[in-house]
């Protein structure tokens, strides 16, 4: 079975490589489906996702609702730990802490990153994903850490 990184580098040379990707991304992960997320970069230790503002993911007030950009955060985060993760390994997110740095009045950009050197301990350990999204000029909007817990994959038992 191809890995998500894999199929994300087959993919993302063809046309239409990104959207199919994009979609296939929240149809394996179902809760990310209600936000959209379309992949706009996997790679170890960076990930970035783009939600557009729709009124499907908008508040009382008209801008992305808050939640909408953490599940956009988690989205990229996802990405980031499928690409970084070591071989043998398994992660799981441990909580997330976002501070909400002003309104998001336009498409937002979720953003996760992390360093090597994060990835190097011996399991179990735990990573802080750095996760940021801006709006389409580029303010910060959102900032926060996703630490996540990284432990030995168990050996599956063949039949």
């Amino acid at each position: 079975m191809a890995s998500t990184y894999h199929l994300y580098q087959r993919l993302t040379g063809r046309p239409f490589g990104r959207r199919v990707f994009s979609t296939a991304y929240a149809f394996k992960a179902p809760y990310f489906a209600s936000v959209r997320p379309f992949v706009t970069q996997m790679a170890p230790n960076h990930a970035s996702v783009r939600i557009r503002k729709r009124r499907a993911v908008q508040n009382h007030i008209g801008t992305v609702h808050a939640i909408a950009v953490a599940n956009g955060l988690e989205a990229a985060l996802g990405l980031l730990c499928e690409a970084s993760v070591p071989p043998g390994m398994r992660w799981i997110p441990k909580g997330i802490e976002l501070h909400y740095l002003a309104k998001v009045p336009t498409d937002v950009r979720c953003e996760a990153r992390t360093e090597p050197s994060d990835w190097a301990g011996e399991p179990p350990f735990q990573v802080d994903v750095r996760c940021s999204a801006f709006v389409d000029d580029g303010t910060e909007v959102v900032r926060g850490v996703i630490p996540v817990w990284v432990t030995a994959r168990p050996h599956e038992v063949l039949r």
